[in-house]
């Protein structure tokens, strides 16, 4: 159970997308409530009536006067954004309660078990509502054997529930738990349960709360991989800076050293280890980079037709695959070709929780209409592109890891690389503007829902067109060299001046800016900016930018062993740390005559 407290110890990022999912988790019941022929209503510590549902609004209208006439239970309800505030739900029956505040005939449609028992025995006296449908279990092994009490509840949460019912039988009032439950077909079941001490018994009202739990921890998960994204990256980045100072100058070592020289063996020793290395740094910073390729429009229909035999393959032999094809024109920002590289993800990742194979996938694509704060992935308000992947395995032990390898306990490497492959997927869709969610029941399978940013048909794709400037005439550059790492500026200084170019240093954006005007000052214009992309402070894409606002014909050659968090523009040319001497010249003559 996540605790108020540990809130503060999250990024508010996190907290935000939390908080959207509990919400949405009280829309999806109240959707429910507003839909069962139960009267139900809310009503608050003064009696008023906060909500009631269709069925009640028929029979009584708007009062709760009359309601000691008609049998009726009282289920406290401690709002989410308030632990202060108490509201109350009213069950209405058709005939007055049998025991206590329970009524006698509960339907089995509430999504809701409601059960009283003894306060000295804790034997179930009755229990009512959907105990079945949640569980498994029919009433008459709740109210047969006392031991059952205990036994519902999952082992390892056996104790500390029991122990803290046990404190409020012995001083009275009521509490909640937070546990979960072993089903009859012997699934993990989370549920929150209230009780209430009333004399001689305790009445309880017991939720299915799986899909929330899945969301919280997969919204969990999802934050430790981003949170290892962005290490990597870090790592990556300040790695390349000191292996560009050691290739560079080792590189330079060898050039002046003669064929017969013996320091040039040990120079080469040394240019070999550092690009061993670069190889190494290198992993690092594919596995940190920004795993997305710019979106376009996609027709989501037409692409998933067309990658319906890759998506054979990934399913595998043995299951079948149906598409629920719909007609309709549904656009979306995405990537054709990583589109099918997220639904291969998808529908191959990891299946660890269950020795039963998958035998149907089945596969829809729509529009949804995303309310705020009543997402099931915390997006933003909005229409999204939503593509449904179901099969017919339930996969409640594996929700917890599902977007984060990190987690997985399986030595298998074919699982490994399946859910690293999921985890990049989660990725690139988020990059994309979207997000993946899973639920997982028993009974009802596995879903993988993929939301896309939707386009209206008549709209445009959106991002900005790449403006090319026209070629320059030949003529003596000059060149400003932006990196935080002196070593770095200093080395591409002296190379680039070597190839008798003019070249101007800046070890930050606002130094960059700066010299900028002094030069034009002086009548000598920037012809090529090299900068690297992640600086302190501004950025090297917002500078380049804004170097551009007053040249817009300046060049821009981007350098970075790390370019995750700060994108880079489209179409840009980036060289990545660590570069050879040869590579760099290359690259500066190629962009001065772009």
């Amino acid at each position: 159970m996540i605790e108020r407290a540990d809130f503060r110890q999250w990024h508010a990022k996190d907290v935000a997308r939390l908080l959207a999912l509990l919400e949405g988790e009280l829309g999806y019941y109240r959707e429910i409530a507003a839909a069962l022929p139960v009267p139900l209503a809310v009503i608050s510590k003064d009696r008023s009536v906060v909500w009631t549902n269709r069925a009640f609004r028929t029979k009584f209208g708007s009062r709760t006067e009359d309601l000691p006439a008609h049998g009726f239970t009282e289920i406290p309800m401690r709002a989410l954004h308030d632990e202060d505030q108490t509201e109350t739900l009213i069950v209405v029956g058709s005939t007055a309660p049998s025991i206590g505040a329970v009524p006698a005939n509960i339907p089995s449609e509430i999504p809701a078990i409601v059960w009283q028992a003894d306060t000295a025995t804790l034997q179930f006296r009755s229990v009512q509502g959907g105990a079945e449908a949640m569980l498994g279990y029919p009433s008459s092994q709740w109210l047969g054997r006392r031991e059952f009490f205990e036994e519902r509840i999952h082992p390892e949460d056996r104790a500390a529930t029991m122990a803290l019912y046990r404190a409020v039988l012995s001083a009275g009032g009521e509490a909640s738990a937070e546990y979960r439950a072993t089903s009859a077909a012997g699934q993990t079941v989370w549920c929150r349960e209230t009780i209430r001490v009333s004399g001689a018994s305790v009445t309880g009202v017991i939720t299915n709360i799986t899909s929330r739990k899945q969301l919280e921890r997969q919204l969990l998960s999802a934050g430790r991989f981003e949170a290892l994204y962005s290490f990597a990256g870090r790592l990556a980045h300040d790695l390349n800076n000191p292996l560009m100072i050691v290739t560079g100058y080792a590189e330079e070592l060898m050039q002046g050293l003669k064929a017969g020289d013996p320091l040039r063996e040990e120079a080469g020793q040394i240019l070999d280890a550092a690009r061993r290395i670069g190889g190494l740094a290198g992993q690092l910073t594919e596995f940190a980079r920004s795993q997305g390729k710019p979106a376009s429009q996609v027709n989501i229909g037409d692409a998933i037709l067309n990658l319906r035999s890759a998506i054979t393959v990934a399913a595998g032999e043995r299951v079948a695959v149906e598409l629920t094809v719909n007609r309709a024109p549904i656009l979306a920002m995405a990537d054709p070709g990583q589109l099918g590289e997220v639904l291969a993800a998808v529908i191959a990742g990891p299946r660890r929780s269950t020795p039963r194979e998958r035998t149907r996938i089945t596969i829809a694509w729509d529009v949804e209409t995303v309310a705020e704060r009543l997402s099931p992935t915390a997006l933003a308000a909005g229409k999204y592109a939503r593509i449904s992947v179901k099969d017919d395995v339930h996969e409640a032990d594996s929700a917890a890891g599902v977007f984060d390898p990190v987690l997985s306990k399986s030595g298998d490497p074919a699982s490994a690389a399946a859910g690293l492959a999921l985890a990049r997927a989660y990725s690139v869709v988020h990059e994309w503007g979207g997000d993946i969610a899973f639920s997982s029941e028993p009974g009802q399978g596995s879903t993988f829902t993929i939301y896309l940013p939707y386009i209206e048909p008549e709209g445009e794709p959106e991002g900005a067109s790449i403006v090319r400037p026209a070629a320059r005439r030949d003529e003596p550059a000059t060149i400003l060299v932006v990196d935080d790492e002196t070593g770095i500026r200093e080395l591409i200084r002296k190379i680039l001046q070597r190839e008798r170019y003019r070249v101007l240093e800046a070890g930050s954006a606002e130094e960059a800016l700066t010299a900028a005007q002094v030069s034009a000052a002086q009548g000598q214009a920037i012809d090529l900016l090299i900068t690297d992309v992640m600086l302190p402070g501004i950025n090297g894409p917002e500078l380049a930018r804004r170097m551009q606002q007053g040249a817009p014909r300046l060049k821009t050659l981007f350098i970075s062993g790390y370019t995750g968090q700060e994108r880079v523009p489209a179409g840009a040319r980036v060289l990545a740390k660590p570069f050879t001497l040869a590579v760099l010249i290359e690259k500066v003559r190629e962009a001065l005559v772009e």
